[in-house]
């Protein structure tokens, strides 16, 4: 397996993947100049076991809410991509179907359409007259509280390979960080704790895939121990679907103790909610009804957001593929909910079939 992650060819796809979406930014036409010494150079330091990862930048985002990430070096991301080619099979055969964030065509669109179902079979299964309650759940500060000793030893029951186990260590417990300015900086709080060995960067691709790993423990025992049927989780907001309120709270105060004492993790107290599916299940972005679905309050409101940031990016004549990328991003939400009107009023086009034309875009935010 390590022989694979370090193989140059391996390196080269790791880049191709690592660059898309970006490829002139310019730490990475920097790197893609002298592509082939940099690789060679980052093969080395693994084939010698001497890689460590480099600098964290830190910095702040405000959208969808304030978060502090850490982004990595993009020959980190180089590597990352590589590690997560060859490690993620052994570990999505072990997900359950229901496990939705950061896996291939198990996306939020696949979700949505998952908890409709799970709406229509509770309603088949009770009747119209029975109330069909919906437990909703979420992590508190989960990346920031995520346990190293616990990671790794989770990683470790399937990967079997010595030199990648280590590898992951140092990508897990290595951390330095600078600010924007290129000043040092102390780790911050809410991304590591190294004292405590808690926290994964957001801005790191094998973060995504360690969350599940670390969460994957909880899907099995809801599943099961619990027994549940009606559950579904997309990163850490997860939900079950059941007719007796009572019973939900039984489930709530199981799964508190499980994450507690097994992940090292809270529920957060403002987060737990019991709520009639009547009202509709606000996840992945929807809100989800057994027989139709909306666009989600907040997610309408970064939408909007989004429409007149771009408006001011075509003003200034700005380049249109990020514009174009972000309008086709909207449209297919859009498209996936019963939002028809929603979409004319947004984007003031009554045929959706007709192609956008750079010098009409403009009018689209009219």
């Amino acid at each position: 397996m390590y022989d694979d992650i370090c193989n140059f060819k391996n390196l080269i796809a790791a880049y191709k993947e690592a660059r898309k979406c970006k490829r002139f930014k310019v730490n990475i036409v920097d790197f893609g100049y002298y592509l082939e010494s940099n690789l060679l150079r980052l093969q080395r330091e693994l084939l010698d076991e001497t890689y460590l990862p480099s600098p964290y930048v830190c910095f702040t985002v405000y959208d969808p809410k304030t978060r502090k990430v850490a982004a990595p070096a993009f020959r980190d991301r180089v590597m990352q991509h590589s590690l997560v080619s060859r490690i993620e099979p052994h570990f999505d055969s072990q997900f359950i179907y229901d496990s939705y964030a950061c896996r291939r065509d198990r996306g939020t669109h696949f979700g949505m359409a998952r908890i409709k179902r799970f709406l229509q079979a509770a309603r088949s299964k009770y009747g119209k007259q029975t109330h069909i309650y919906c437990l909703r759940m979420d992590v508190k500060k989960f990346f920031a509280s995520v346990s190293w000793d616990v990671l790794l030893t989770c990683v470790n029951k399937t990967i079997k390979c010595e030199k990648t186990r280590k590898l992951i260590e140092k990508i897990v417990t290595k951390y330095k960080f600078f600010n924007l300015k290129g000043k040092f900086i102390d780790p911050p709080p809410d991304v590591v704790v190294p004292e405590k060995r808690q926290g994964l960067p957001i801005g790191n691709l094998t973060s995504q895939l360690f969350a599940n790993i670390y969460l994957n423990q909880l899907d099995h025992f809801v599943k099961e121990t619990l027994k549940i049927k009606w559950y579904a989780r997309y990163m850490d907001d997860f939900l079950v679907i059941h007719p007796d309120k009572n019973y939900l709270r039984q489930i709530r105060n199981d799964i508190k103790t499980f994450l507690e004492y097994e992940l090292k993790l809270q529920l957060h107290p403002k987060k737990v909610i019991i709520h009639d599916v009547n009202q509709g299940i606000p996840f992945v972005g929807y809100r989800i009804f057994y027989d139709h679905v909306l666009i989600r309050g907040k997610t309408l409101v970064r939408m909007r957001k989004k429409l007149k940031l771009r408006k001011l990016m075509i003003e200034k004549g700005d380049d249109d593929f990020s514009i174009e990328a972000c309008l086709c991003s909207i449209r297919e939400h859009l498209n996936r909910a019963d939002a028809f009107g929603l979409q004319n009023n947004l984007f003031n086009v009554l045929n959706q079939k007709t192609k956008i034309k750079h010098t009409e875009q403009l009018r689209l935010f009219q």
